[in-house]
């Protein structure tokens, strides 16, 4: 596609034939469907620990992430378990 070519001149200045072009263009897309329900299959959502929820003195953020109208800001005092799992969370919600 890139190259402006039609299939057919593409195939015949590679000295491809192109039914062979055709069943690796089939094989492609298929590979490509497959890995496309993978992902759909893996929960968008990650389980974040209970204890987050409860009262807590609100320190100043070290860290501020934003894309779209989410906004995260993390602590110092986060531990590196809690944001892996933000972080999880975020390449699943993108």
């Amino acid at each position: 596609m890139e190259s402006g070519m039609t299939v057919r001149e593409w195939c015949h200045d590679r000295d491809i034939k192109e039914s062979r072009y055709y069943y690796w263009l089939r094989i492609l897309r298929q590979d490509a469907v497959k890995e496309k329900e993978h992902r759909q299959q893996v929960s968008p959502f990650v389980e974040l620990p209970a204890d987050i929820c409860r009262e807590q003195v609100f320190e100043p953020a070290a860290a501020v992430i934003r894309k779209g109208n989410i906004t995260i800001e993390v602590t110092e005092s986060a531990s590196a378990g809690f944001i892996a799992k933000v972080m999880e969370a975020l390449a699943n919600a993108w």
